[in-house]
């Protein structure tokens, strides 16, 4: 009996000390997030480490919208015992989660407790960071650019990554008729020594069109593009960027080459032939033709190259194509012996889709010759007043997408360029090419504009908020739907058109 009452002592004393020992023992409670980031090195989508800021319960991260949101790596330090996503333990600078959608991290505490943070995310917009700004700084801060004098200074080009930077001297001036009567104006520039701009062959002119009349600023993404699909030779680059002038931001511009006869250019060689037909008729070297009266003038040869002999020869042969197209026999003729009828029907497709309706006049309408060669349509130039604007005063107005290109007025530039669709050999050219185009290139041109109204999206806000939003719903991807819709269509029309030859 007294053996087992010093048993039971001990056993009680040894009870009351692991029951202290258990007291002893608390378990954490801390259970938060120290910092959270997005590293640089551990994330290759992103161009810069991106650091949380961590409130009770939320993590706020701006992240780059061309980041792999799906994949992303976040490197994190804590209080607590461990760190979930969906229950998986998350070790920092390792585990991959998807940023796209809702996300929550819980750090569970040594006690067994948990804490939510839930991630808000914000996307950073990069276009507007990667659309190029060009920087003209005049050496007169008071200077007013004219249109017919070339003002000095010195242009920076911030390629941002996608294109070399820029830093030269070079002189500007005002281009364009009715164009420059507007409030957003466009320019030439001349550099002082020849380079490669935007990637483009090395030479001194250039171009920044202001696209004053459409605040969407996507037409001139439709043609050039559509151009270079179909060949066309000599189709102009454009490159959307930004225009600050003696440090006052101007808005969204598009810059291009000049048109100008030269390699790389408008190769037609040193003994080609360049006309512009424009009622404007406003060069020195010119002639009204015989037959259809056509405003002809001469862009190559250069002026000083050129002598009234010149002119009249250069007059006396295109009057020859002329009079065969307006011969009775027209087209059981040897015309296409003199034109070719490839270039204009590729012509006449970007003009068709883009119901570009200023070859009629004609207004800004080319054609190019190289020598011993047939006439040939080109360039393309100029549709601020195509998708419709030149009756409704409006582009891509849905009632205008069936509308014919060639009206029924009987001016100079319809009277002669529609009468080459009466020829069954270019209309059933024209019905060949169109549907190669339709079939193969239409949804890849889409594909385009869309990448150009991401392009361009981001700044369009502040293009407005200078000249006006000039028809622009102030929501791109609503100016796009509606830009898209229209084209589609017009290519029902052109779908239909070509289904009557």
């Amino acid at each position: 009996m007294r053996h087992f009452k010093i048993a039971f002592f001990i056993f009680g004393l040894i009870l009351f000390g692991c029951q202290e020992s258990v007291h002893d023992v608390i378990l954490s409670t801390e259970k938060e997030f120290i910092d959270f980031s997005l590293e640089k090195d551990l994330n290759p989508s992103l161009d810069e480490t991106v650091t949380a800021e961590i409130t009770d319960a939320e993590i706020r991260l701006t992240i780059p919208e061309l980041a792999d949101k799906k994949n992303l790596i976040a490197t994190f330090s804590y209080k607590g015992d461990i760190v979930l996503v969906n229950s998986k333990k998350q070790e920092s600078g390792v585990s991959v989660n998807d940023f796209s959608g809702p996300l929550k991290y819980i750090i569970q505490a040594d006690d067994g407790t948990q804490k939510t943070y839930t991630i808000k995310t914000t996307w950073k917009d990069e276009l507007k960071a990667s659309l190029p700004h060009i920087y003209i700084d005049l050496d007169d801060d008071e200077a007013v650019i004219l249109k017919d004098e070339y003002t000095n200074g010195s242009i920076r080009i911030e390629g941002k990554g996608e294109y070399a930077d820029y830093n030269g001297r070079m002189g500007i001036r005002g281009r364009g008729n009715t164009s420059w009567g507007y409030a957003k104006k466009p320019y030439k520039i001349k550099l002082d020594s020849k380079a490669s701009l935007f990637g483009m062959a090395a030479y001194k002119e250039w171009v920044l069109l202001a696209e004053y009349l459409d605040g969407t600023m996507l037409y001139n993404s439709i043609p050039y593009k559509t151009g270079r699909m179909l060949g066309m030779p000599f189709t102009n680059h454009m490159i959307p960027v930004e225009l600050t002038i003696n440090g006052e931001y101007q808005g969204v511009y598009t810059f291009t080459e000049h048109k100008e006869v030269g390699e790389h250019r408008i190769d037609i060689g040193k003994n080609g032939l360049l006309l512009e037909l424009d009622t404007y008729f406003d060069e020195t070297w010119k002639f009204k033709s015989e037959k259809y009266e056509l405003p002809v003038m001469i862009q190559y040869p250069k002026e000083k190259d050129m002598t009234q002999g010149k002119l009249d020869e250069i007059r006396t042969d295109f009057e020859n194509l002329e009079a065969l197209v307006f011969d009775p026999k027209f087209p059981d003729n040897n015309y296409l012996d003199y034109f070719d009828a490839l270039s204009f029907v590729n012509y006449i497709i970007v003009y068709q889709l883009t119901l570009n309706q200023e070859i009629n006049h004609p207004k800004s309408t080319y054609i190019n010759k190289l020598a011993g060669g047939k006439y040939s349509m080109g360039i393309i130039w100029d549709f601020d007043w195509g998708y419709g604007f030149q009756g409704k005063y409006k582009h891509y107005d849905m009632s205008t997408a069936e509308l014919p290109l060639f009206w029924a007025t009987e001016t100079s530039g319809k009277r002669f360029f529609s009468r080459f669709m009466e020829d069954p050999r270019v209309q059933s050219l024209f019905k060949e090419r169109w549907n190669w185009f339709r079939t193969n290139k239409y949804m890849e041109l889409k594909a385009y504009v869309t990448s150009w109204s991401d392009l361009i999206g981001p700044v369009l806000a502040d293009d407005h908020a200078l000249w006006g939003n000039r028809d622009s719903s102030g929501d791109p991807a609503i100016d796009l739907q509606r830009v898209l819709n229209w084209l589609d269509a017009r290519v029902d029309y052109l779908d239909n058109y070509v289904s009557a030859f």
